[in-house]
């Protein structure tokens, strides 16, 4: 345990950690984390030191260091781990209970059987193949939600590129047009994550400053011109503008932060969930309502 600790802290940078979460605050949380990462694989044989530094990434800039650590999905940080170093059991693995379990979410696309089969191996290659100047795309995977519904979106996406190409016996076939594959994945997403988006906008609007709140209110709901809205608070239209523009895109990032938190994604998954935030967002606003003022 004691390399563990160690190591986990060069990584981080001793800088980071400062007062009790020196001692018995991070010692503590080291101690669950590596418990609980043993007890789930006994069998997977990964370096202490590997997956201390591989945990110390994850967190180095979490404000609190200790708490963050307990609210990573830490068995299932050590599978992916053990298949991006191709530890046998845990491909094994990976594809016995993990990548089984995507088959319903693309058979619900619409995918083929020898489409699903494609589609996961493609997936499978992708996540696991070493590249050149970076890691495995399966250390992607950020533990802030199940391993499992992570791979259920990196499927989604594979497979929309999928169904977002003609089938070979229909490419002469002039009168057969496939959807566009953006259109697609928009429509899985609002599909699929709605509701998380949903509750991610109301907690994002909730910690929305109420002078923000109220503009975007007035603005959306009520449907007040920027004119309106400038003799309103007397200031110029120009400025309102400024002011509607700057509270919509706190309440965007807002939103990405709680969905990326909530589904387990980091920053280099994001793209989807953005189309979907600015496709609804408007429309959500124009529905406030008994918003908090």
């Amino acid at each position: 345990m004691a390399g563990f600790a160690a190591a986990f802290r060069a990584r981080l940078g001793t800088e980071r950690v400062t007062g009790a979460e020196l001692d018995a605050a991070l010692d503590a949380a080291l101690d669950a984390a590596l418990a609980a990462a043993h007890t789930a694989w006994p069998a997977l044989a990964i370096a202490d030191a590997r997956f201390a530094e591989h945990l110390a990434g994850l967190v180095r800039d979490a404000p609190a260091v200790a708490s963050a650590l307990g609210q990573l999905h830490l068995a299932d940080l050590y599978l992916s781990l053990a298949c991006a170093d191709g530890h046998p059991g845990a491909l094994a693995a990976l594809d016995r209970d993990y990548l089984a379990d995507v088959r319903p979410t693309l058979s619900r696309m619409g995918l083929t059987a020898s489409a699903i089969d494609e589609t996961l191996q493609v997936m499978r290659d992708e996540l696991l193949a070493p590249r050149p100047d970076a890691a495995p795309r399966i250390l992607n995977y950020s533990g802030r939600g199940h391993l499992r519904g992570w791979l259920r979106s990196v499927a989604a996406r594979t497979g929309l590129r999928n169904l977002g190409q003609p089938d070979r016996h229909d490419e002469l076939d002039e009168g057969k047009h496939a959807t566009p594959a953006g259109d697609l994945e928009l429509a899985y997403m609002k599909k699929t994550y709605g509701e998380v988006f949903h509750r991610a906008f109301a907690a994002a609007l909730a910690a929305l400053a109420a002078e923000d709140r109220l503009l975007l209110k007035q603005r959306f709901r009520h449907q007040l011109t920027v004119e309106e809205l400038g003799a309103l608070h007397s200031v110029h239209a120009g400025t309102i503008s400024r002011w509607v523009t700057a509270a919509r895109e706190r309440l965007v990032k807002a939103t990405r932060s709680e969905m990326m938190r909530e589904l387990g994604v980091g920053r280099a998954d994001v793209s989807s969930i953005l189309r979907l935030i600015h496709s609804e967002l408007d429309i959500t606003l124009s529905s406030l309502g008994g918003a908090p003022r």
